[in-house]
This record gives C-alpha cells, sequence and structure tokens, in this order.
C-alpha cells in the first residue's frame, strides 16, 4: 500500500508556526492589558484613600488648608494618572481586537489546507481501495480458473 502524502504539507506546518505566533503574540496584548489594568485599580485605590483622607480632615473639625491644597493637588495628579492610563489601556484593547483578527484569519488560512489535506487523504484512501479491490477481483478471477471456471457454459458451448 502506497503512503500518504500530502504535497501541501510544508505549507500546513507553515500555517500552524504562523497561527501559533500570532496566538502567543494576542496573549501577550492580553497580559499587559491585564497589567495595565491593575495600575488602573491601583490608581483609583489611591484615589480612594486621597478622598478618604479628605473626609477625615472636615471630620476632624480643623481646617488645615495646606493639607487640603496638597490633597486636591494630588488628586488631580491621579485624576491625570487615571486618564492616561485609560488611554493605555483603550490603545492595547484595539491591539488586542487587531491581533485577534489577525489569529482569526491565521485560523481560517491554516483550517482551509487541513480541509485540502483531508481532501487529498479521503481521495488517497478511495484509490487504495480501489486498487485493493481490483487486486482481490485478479485473485478472485485466477483462483476461479485454476477450479475450471464456469462448467455449465462450457457444456453449453461443446454441446
Amino acid at each position: 500500500m502506497k503512503k500518504f502524502k500530502f504535497r501541501l504539507e510544508r505549507l500546513l506546518r507553515i500555517r500552524q508556526q504562523t497561527e501559533e505566533v500570532k496566538r502567543q503574540k494576542l496573549a501577550a496584548i492580553r497580559r499587559d492589558v491585564e497589567r495595565e489594568r491593575a495600575i488602573l485599580e491601583r490608581l483609583k485605590g489611591s484615589k480612594d484613600n486621597v478622598l478618604n483622607e479628605l473626609r477625615e480632615y472636615s471630620l476632624q473639625g480643623i481646617l488645615d488648608i495646606p493639607r487640603v491644597s496638597h490633597c486636591y493637588y494630588r488628586l488631580q495628579l491621579i485624576d491625570d494618572c487615571i486618564k492616561a492610563q485609560k488611554a493605555v489601556i483603550d490603545n492595547l484593547k484595539r491591539k488586542e481586537a487587531l491581533e485577534r483578527q489577525a489569529v482569526i484569519a491565521a485560523r481560517r488560512d491554516r483550517k482551509a489546507v487541513e480541509n485540502l489535506r483531508d481532501r487529498a487523504y479521503a481521495k488517497h484512501l478511495h484509490e487504495q481501495a480501489r486498487i485493493e479491490q481490483r487486486f482481490l477481483d485478479e485473485v478472485g478471477l485466477v483462483q476461479y480458473m485454476k477450479e475450471g471456471g464456469d462448467k455449465t457454459n462450457e457444456r453449453s458451448i461443446l454441446g
């Protein structure tokens, strides 16, 4: 039996490697997004701490203007950092969406070549089954002829 050989096997391996590289890039971007989200959460926590500090100052009943103004200044800085962090996260999300589309396209390309391989393999199996059936038919015919063939036809011909 002849061994199956797919002509485009090399192309299939290249497509599989390309898809894997794109998946790894997507995973790296997702890790970056999660890391940046954690930074954003820490910034929000810092903002909450400063707001709590301001509340404590107001509850104490002592108006310490330098401390209050310092807290407002820190709040502004934290708000600016939060805005910048949100912009970074949005940028990473756009990159993630683009990379996800690239992974989908790479998967589609790989699947197309795999479908071609599957069709070629099915055709190979069909051809092998046909060759095997032809061989078995020939063996059966030879065996039939060795056993004397169709004796009823010989009698009718001879008379």
